[in-house]
């Protein structure tokens, strides 16, 4: 993945296997797949197009779920949504009863939003927010955990207490480089919305 996006949201779902995801997008999905009006494919992805997805709500979902050779037992998903489709990520963690991280991740100085949010597998939650309206907002809530260094929370600047570079060491930290998730793919699966 090449970090040259304004801003995308990824989520990554640990302790399971992509055919569980699938299973459980199928299952949410039953009456649309069965209605032709939502498809599941296993066309090529190139993460590079869930780029900068569209703000709002009037656009159809899309997302695809991919796990790769290097990092077993971890699903990653994206989406054309900004929230990365938060709300179907929770359902299908509860379905698949792992662990969930998703992580919005910008560039854009103009609208700068960046967030960490963690559950574990009995669905405590941790989240750490830092963007900017007409001035410059942190927020946290929960428990740390233990891949955070919490000594960043404290950054006089409020900007800097939550980037793109704190983000990537957080999920160094659980040995996953994020730059390199969409290499040495070996199943994958892409969701389409056709119509409401």
């Amino acid at each position: 993945m090449k970090n040259t996006f304004d801003f995308i949201t990824l989520s990554i779902f640990f302790n399971c296997n992509i055919q569980d995801v699938r299973t459980t997008v199928e299952k949410i999905y039953d009456y649309e797949i069965k209605n032709n009006t939502a498809t599941i494919t296993q066309t090529h992805f190139v993460v590079d197009d869930y780029f900068n997805p569209q703000s709002g709500g009037s656009h159809l979902p899309k997302f695809c779920c991919w796990s790769c050779d290097k990092y077993p037992n971890i699903v990653f998903f994206v989406s054309n949504y900004e929230d990365g489709l938060s709300n179907l990520c929770r359902l299908i963690q509860k379905h698949i009863h792992g662990e969930l991280l998703m992580c919005s991740l910008c560039n854009d100085q103009r609208f700068p939003f960046n967030k960490f949010y963690y559950s574990d597998t009995s669905f405590s939650e941790r989240i750490v927010l830092s963007y900017k309206e007409d001035k410059w907002v942190f927020y946290e809530k929960g428990n740390p955990i233990d891949i955070e260094d919490i000594a960043n929370y404290k950054n006089k600047l409020i900007k800097n207490r939550l980037n793109i570079m704190i983000i990537d060491s957080y999920i160094r930290n659980l040995g996953i480089n994020i730059w390199s998730i969409d290499e040495n793919v070996n199943e994958f699966f892409q969701f389409e919305r056709l119509c409401w």
